[in-house]
């Protein structure tokens, strides 16, 4: 008796990846990267070293072969603990396609961004990795695609759907909830000093020491994040600023040229 099977695919459109590989045997000094976000879905990989990554607020620990997905606009960096190697990858895709990505920005912001595929599978990924490489090199976009469409497939079943989450102290928690929710309507760090009866110090320690960033870079970068998808919805420059928090039009568009590389209106226009 034979079956027959058939399926269909939903027409890919503007299928775009952007990737590099980091796998220098330099060692490196500790160091902690500027937070920030992108348009697009982030896939961190380590291959070696000793790193942490924060992504809003959470800061998790990995091991070799661990895998930090950041979705559009999820405030995140990376952080070399001690002196040691930093080999990575970073993978980035366009998200327009619902059919590929949709399993990926289910979650909620800072919520499960940890995949830790089994050691079956970080083997296997390591050679996907290697043949990315090479076809790559070879300018071969068929075998581009084919391996990151692999890539994802095993990405995707690792995900952990119960959320591995690191512990911070209630006090941050608390004041991170807030600047989550209201960071449209808070004007300045003082409003976090008055609210919370802490001092500007205390403040600074806890972001310093939990979140390895300032607090001040974290409540900026939220503002910023909210105006490009403001941006992107095709309000104006000026309704962007606002309605996200920024009471200097001039210092908005300076904030986020230094941090984007291009004006507000450049980035909604494109």
């Amino acid at each position: 008796m034979e079956t027959n099977y058939k399926f269909s695919v939903p027409v890919i459109e503007n299928y775009e990846a952007e990737y590099y590989f980091s796998y220098s045997s330099a060692q490196y000094a500790p160091r902690i990267f500027p937070p920030h976000i992108h348009d697009t879905l982030e896939f961190y990989v380590l291959i070696e070293g000793n790193v942490s990554f924060m992504v809003e607020g959470d800061v998790y620990r990995l091991s070799a072969g661990d895998v930090i997905m950041s979705k559009p606009n999820e405030m995140h960096n990376c952080i070399l603990n001690s002196v040691s190697t930093h080999k990575h990858l970073c993978i980035w895709f366009d998200v327009s396609c619902e059919f590929l990505f949709s399993t990926f920005l289910l979650h909620e912001y800072g919520k499960g961004n940890l995949i830790s595929p089994t050691d079956e599978d970080k083997q296997t990924l390591l050679s996907l990795y290697d043949r990315l490489e090479k076809a790559s090199e070879d300018k071969n976009k068929k075998e581009q695609f084919v391996i990151t469409l692999e890539i994802l497939n095993i990405y995707e079943r690792s995900i952990n759907t119960e959320f591995i989450q690191s512990h911070t102290p209630q006090a941050l928690t608390n004041i991170l909830n807030d600047i989550n929710e209201n960071f449209a309507t808070i004007p300045s760090l003082q409003y976090i000093v008055d609210k919370y009866y802490i001092s500007h110090s205390t403040l600074s320690r806890l972001f310093k020491q939990h979140l390895r960033t300032s607090p001040r870079m974290y409540l900026e970068t939220k503002k910023l994040a909210h105006s490009r998808l403001l941006l992107k919805e095709g309000k104006s420059v000026f309704d962007a600023c606002m309605l996200s928090g920024f009471s200097d039009y001039s210092n908005y568009i300076r904030l986020f040229k230094n941090r984007f590389g291009i004006t507000p209106k450049q980035y909604r226009d494109k």
